[in-house]
């Protein structure tokens, strides 16, 4: 299945914690509606208002460290964006495909080469990015295939309901 978005880049720098994906005050809300409302609301409070469905973050190294919880994965699921990050704890990573993100890890190379507000095509299948802003296009290593039936089956939930369907009676 391909996987392929174009939307703006929401770019963040190294070491975004994940309280400061969510904070820590809503740790017992799991209604995606509300934690839309949430989502870097400290470090980027326009992206609540204006990110549109396609749009991708582009976070620095170790992106979503800290408390391992699903919070922003399920606000960035709701909101329909995209991730690319140079590097996450596995705790995040998991559950960024879990939670249905379509996702890559960037190089420097792609991390430096684009600005935020730039608009990016990404094909989260084939680990390919063009920079519609200055044309530039970078290639980096997919998902293995097995997460990226994960990713487009809109999560970890929907993949296993998906794989019991398929199984004969």
């Amino acid at each position: 299945m391909s996987i392929i978005r174009s939307g703006r880049c929401w770019k963040l720098p190294d070491e975004v914690s994940s309280d400061q994906l969510i904070g820590s005050h809503l740790a017992f809300e799991f209604d995606p509606q509300i934690l839309r409302q949430h989502l870097l609301e400290e470090l980027r409070p326009e992206l609540v208002r204006e990110a549109q469905p396609g749009d991708c973050i582009v976070a620095g190294r170790n992106f979503a460290h800290g408390s391992v919880h699903s919070h922003p994965f399920l606000a960035m699921q709701a909101m329909s964006l995209g991730l690319i990050a140079r590097s996450m704890p596995r705790g995040g990573f998991r559950l960024a495909v879990f939670m249905g993100i379509p996702m890559l890890t960037a190089d420097d190379t792609l991390y430096d080469g684009v600005n935020d507000g730039d608009s990016l095509e990404i094909d989260y299948s084939l680990g390919k990015l063009r920079n519609a802003t200055t044309g530039r296009e970078f290639s980096v290593a997919p998902l293995a295939p097995f997460l990226q039936d994960i990713v487009a089956s809109g999560g970890g939930l929907n993949y296993v309901q998906r794989l019991v369907k398929e199984q004969p009676a």
